[in-house]
């Protein structure tokens, strides 16, 4: 099998860029029948940088030549051609795209780019609604080969590697620009590639002048990491023969041991339950997680004993956006999940929280007041909650005032405990910190990068006032103390506006069209319907 790859110079200026995209149809239309795979770097049908409105134009213009070359090569030469580009995928709706089209010229398969930088979702502006929703990395096989696609950006992601390396892929195509990436890293990037999916490797980008030391770097690598051919920051076309492309790297299972598929040889190894969660199971982090929301407050207290784990496992099964929590601390320092300061309402036992060590609180019965049914519910820990939900929902956390003092100063060294489980259970950025001032002014100070939300106590009225104050992202309403003229005034001021709380249906519908963002409810099931019928 001879693999090639097109490396077109990128253009430097919107003039240039028909004379860049026609180096690449040419480079098409002089393939020979020798190659078999043929690949051509990402936005190829855009090989510069364009004004949106201007770049939307240029790529309807030159994109049907663009195809018609690519599948005139694929029948032409016998070959499997892959053409990276930015695909109007519906009426007015862009995505950056892989095409690859088998030795007939049918379209065999796409694939959709994972990992947008932000440069890119502000300029160029594609498509990635796709990216909020599980989606397997993709797989096409063609005549008995398995191809896998990554597109720029998508390899700096080991995680998702990981899950392309499960798919067993005999070949990944890698349609790139990384500009401004140094050469040593993307050929290091690219050998890492082949050698942790066992998988040959075909990367095609785009030069950034004869001498440039950035970008370029189309190549072709092996199974065992070695790369075979690469082109620097020439342009043309580069070629190797590679041999069967379902090849794998054999090695010794460990020292001495007997030979094995290299991927094997990771995979057997692999614990993805002891470390960063990914997956099915993230949800989106707070900055990213679409509005409007449901706050599932004290997870779902409706039918299951309030913040508890069943009631957060509850509340996540049936799809709440977030988890409102209420975090307090043990006298002997353990972060725990309880609203009131004092036992009586909730449990079994009697007096202060605080005045009880974690391991007393955890001999009483948080659930039997609920019912019989949930007799022997105990006190979820913070960590508890983090080991068990951490990238399920978002968390509103609220934290509660230490020493009977629900509105002074928060100290800093249980802030910076808090903010230590987030991130050990990598889950700071889906939580934000909800409360009164001593909290926001304190959560500013030790961890300005974590999200604030301004309670509405002791001051209602005041609140969107006391947000702009402390920098918040959000604040929290607290029916029936706010207006209209309240969440004008939050917008105005980019901050989100949450509403604690609202258990009907209708009414929630109302809240949502005022503006209202996230609803705070004890029936989240409720709210949740209310939530579909706003989209």
């Amino acid at each position: 099998m001879k693999l090639c790859a097109i490396q077109p110079p990128y253009a430097n200026s919107v003039c240039d860029a028909e004379k860049s995209v026609g180096f690449l149809i040419d480079e098409l239309n002089k393939s020979t029948a020798e190659c078999d795979v043929i690949l051509t770097p990402e936005y190829s049908n855009m090989l510069a940088a364009f004004p949106l409105d201007e770049g939307r134009a240029f790529v309807r213009k030159h994109t049907p030549a663009l195809l018609e070359a690519a599948v005139a090569a694929a029948k032409r030469c016998n070959a499997i051609v892959a053409v990276s580009y930015l695909c109007e995928v519906s009426d007015g709706v862009f995505r950056n795209t892989t095409r690859i089209f088998d030795r007939n010229g049918s379209e065999a398969g796409r694939f959709y780019k994972q990992h947008l930088p932000s440069s890119e979702k502000r300029g160029v502006q594609p498509d990635y609604e796709y990216t909020r929703s599980f989606a397997p990395p993709e797989i096409v096989e063609i005549d008995g080969i398995r191809f896998g696609f990554l597109i720029c950006y998508d390899t700096y992601f080991s995680e998702y590697i990981a899950h392309l390396a499960h798919c067993r892929p005999d070949l990944i195509l890698v349609s790139s620009f990384q500009r401004g990436e140094r050469q040593d890293v993307l050929r290091m990037l690219n050998q890492n590639l082949a050698f942790s999916c066992n998988s040959f490797v075909l990367r095609s980008s785009v030069s950034m002048g004869e001498d440039a030391q950035v970008g370029g770097m189309s190549l072709i690598a092996a199974p065992e990491g070695v790369i075979l051919e690469e082109m620097g920051s020439r342009t043309g076309t580069i070629t190797c023969e590679v041999g069967d492309l379902r090849r794998k790297y054999m090695r010794s299972n460990a020292f001495g041991g007997a030979q094995i598929r290299n991927d094997r040889f990771i995979e057997n190894g692999r614990t993805p339950w002891s470390y960063r969660p990914c997956g099915s199971m993230m949800s989106q982090c707070d900055n990213f997680l679409a509005y409007p929301r449901v706050c599932a407050h004290r997870g779902f207290p409706a039918a299951m004993p309030e913040n508890t784990m069943p009631s957060f496992g509850a509340a996540i099964a049936l799809g709440a956006d977030e988890i409102e929590m209420d975090v307090r601390f043990t006298r002997d320092g353990v972060p725990v999940i309880n609203h009131d300061p004092v036992l009586e309402r909730v449990s079994n036992g009697t007096g202060i929280l605080e005045d009880h060590t974690f391991a007393e609180l955890k001999q009483l019965d948080f659930g039997a007041h609920k019912g019989e049914k949930f007799s022997g519910v105990r006190i979820a820990s913070l960590e508890e909650v983090l080991c068990k939900f951490a990238g399920h929902a978002v968390f509103n956390m609220h934290l509660k005032g230490v020493g009977g003092d629900e509105f002074g100063t928060y100290p800093p060294e249980l802030m910076r405990q808090i903010v230590a489980l987030l991130k050990k259970y990598d889950h700071d950025r889906h939580t934000y910190f909800m409360g009164a001032y001593g909290v926001m002014e304190t959560a500013l100070q030790v961890a300005p990068e974590i999200n604030r939300c301004m309670g509405a106590y002791p001051e209602p009225m005041e609140i969107v006032e006391r947000a702009i104050e402390y920098r918040c992202q959000k604040c929290q309403f607290f029916l029936p103390y706010f207006n209209e003229d309240m969440l004008k005034k939050a917008k105005a001021n980019n901050i989100r506006c949450n509403l604690f709380f609202c258990d009907d249906e209708d009414e929630a519908k109302k809240y949502f069209a005022m503006g209202i963002d996230t609803i705070l409810t004890n029936d989240c099931l409720a709210i949740l319907r209310a939530k579909e019928c706003k989209r």
